[in-house]
């Protein structure tokens, strides 16, 4: 093993000082019936190199980063093999569109992302074919994870009720540090006694001063080791139970270890807090609204040019509620297009940007949603106090994440422990 470490740190030693290389490439571990090529390892570990060194992370000894990125594309192979004995399949035009919508959040066209990414150093199709990856593996937890996970009435309730009740603090949130000495299903007394060993010399480090991030990186075999181990912001009720139970002990020492669980030995560290607001408000608006819809005896220039005509004689004096009445093709056109008092958050992202750019008594331009052509007009708008239902909602998330996490945990376990791994690092 000691030879790969070496092959990759005059790698890394060569490229820097643009010294043209020639590498024999070897396989390096077997995962079930795919192998990892030295290459793919060389690949994968440049890239994070890269990343964390634009995020200025100190970065560990490169022995211990190479067994981290290794674990990590092992841990991906698994899941990619398991996408395929599950018959999860990204077909190319799902892979086009995800990438022209990461486009338009960075507020670029295709064709100009590709050039960022290449300004970047990043290779489109490399880029591409990773995202590919990534789809497939998000797809495949849906299927064996979170479509498996149900959440009773009841306990969404409980929970909504120590929400309500303990106010602030049961929505305060938390950013925790973790660090996992790993177990296989059905440990022997002897690795128990190893990881306990090992999680026992992490605390010494610990307590002697080494960083909590850092020496996440190097040595937990957590999926966010890589991150430094952080647990993003969870409030009590989305941590793993065995976590939050250990939350007023955080709050009084640095860290917190090692806790034994099925998974292994965990070590906790509480790197910051931030309070959420307990009671919410939403604004909802009533209007009118007349819809045309779309139609294949009529193009969209007609169904336009129809309503332009409909607005100009109600901006002329004509009755708004007779003219939806007579017009309009939605179910409200009965009421002469009352649409009641609405959450914008159950309406069309189209319906809602014009209907926000109106004052009471204003009507908007005629706009076009997948429903058809619209014209609104506002009437007034209101808050009101949701709280209840907002704290339902809450608590149905909370206790969904929780879920999905725990469960993600024990089915990564149990598919790597029932693969056939071998490492071939002496071959190097």
């Amino acid at each position: 093993m000691t030879k790969l470490f070496l092959s990759l740190a005059l790698l890394f030693s060569m490229a820097a000082n643009a010294a043209s290389i020639t590498s024999i490439d070897r396989i390096i571990a077997l995962v079930n019936n795919d192998v990892i090529l030295k290459s793919d390892l060389e690949r994968e570990l440049s890239t994070i190199v890269q990343r964390l060194n634009s995020k200025k992370v100190k970065l560990p000894p490169l022995e211990r980063l190479t067994a981290q990125v290794l674990e990590k594309i092992i841990s991906e192979r698994l899941q990619l093999q398991a996408a395929e004995k599950a018959g999860i399949v990204i077909d190319e035009s799902t892979t086009d569109r995800t990438m022209q919508r990461i486009a338009k959040r960075n507020k670029l066209s295709l064709s100009a992302f590709k050039q960022a990414l290449a300004q970047e150093g990043v290779d489109y199709l490399t880029f591409r074919e990773n995202l590919k990856k990534e789809i497939t593996i998000e797809n495949l937890k849906v299927k064996k994870v979170e479509n498996r996970v149900t959440i009773s009435d009841d306990e969404a309730k409980r929970l909504a009720d120590k929400l309500a009740s303990e106010n602030a603090n049961s929505l305060r949130q938390y950013k925790l540090g973790h660090i996992l000495i790993p177990l296989p299903e059905g440990a022997s007394p002897e690795q128990i006694q190893s990881a306990k060993k090992s999680a026992l010399e992490i605390v010494q480090q610990l307590t002697a001063g080494a960083s909590f991030e850092q020496t996440a990186m190097e040595q937990s075999a957590g999926s966010n080791a890589l991150e430094g181990g952080i647990l993003d912001w969870r409030t009590t009720a989305e941590l793993p139970t065995l976590f939050a139970g250990q939350l007023p002990h955080l709050q009084q020492s640095p860290f917190i270890g090692p806790l034994r669980s099925a998974s292994g030995f965990h070590l906790l560290s509480l790197l910051d807090s931030r309070e959420q607001q307990a009671t919410h408000l939403i604004t909802l608006t009533r209007a009118r609204h007349i819809l045309l819809k779309n139609s294949e005896l009529n193009s969209d220039e007609k169904l336009k040019a129809k309503l332009e005509i409909i607005k100009e004689r109600a901006l002329g004096g004509e009755s708004f509620e007779e003219l939806a009445r007579t017009n309009s093709e939605d179910g409200s056109a009965k009421d002469g297009g009352d649409l009641g008092w609405q959450n914008p958050e159950n309406l069309v992202p189209e319906f809602v940007k014009e209907m926000d750019k109106l004052q009471p008594g204003e009507i908007s331009p005629v706009f076009k949603s997948r429903f058809g052509w619209h014209i609104i007009k506002l009437t007034e708008r209101k808050q009101e106090d949701n709280t209840e239902e907002f704290l339902m909602s809450q608590a149905r998330q909370m206790i969904r994440k929780r879920k999905i996490s725990e469960a993600t945990e024990t089915w990564l376990r149990r598919l790597r422990d029932n693969a056939y791994i071998e490492y071939r690092l002496d071959d190097i």
